[in-house]
């Protein structure tokens, strides 16, 4: 029988898991966007920008392979321990249904 330890990182692999699935989902629709209007140039880097009060402020370029990662960060750290507290419910709820 696994420990609740086990139980735990597994339920965080399936949430990784999740996340990248969205997260490659965008990616995928980022390229066909740049594939459709890219005049047959491929973008390979995204320029993240600051707006402020005086304008434009370039932050950094980034790969599209570092938008997917930092895009999953994001996601995890904003979303994770709320879906691990979903799928932990949902997993005692189940385990109580078969009792």
């Amino acid at each position: 029988m696994k420990t609740t330890n086990q139980i735990e990182k597994a339920l965080e692999k399936r949430i990784d898991v999740e996340i990248a699935e969205v997260v490659d989902v965008f990616i995928f629709q980022l390229k066909e966007l740049c594939d459709t209007y890219g005049n047959g140039i491929s973008t390979k880097w995204y320029k993240m920008v600051d707006d402020t009060q005086h304008g434009e402020k370039e932050l950094t370029l980034l790969s599209r392979e570092k938008v997917r990662t930092i895009l999953q960060r994001m996601i995890k750290e904003n979303h994770g321990e709320a879906m691990l507290a979903k799928r932990i419910r949902e997993l005692l709820d189940f385990k109580i249904k078969i009792l």
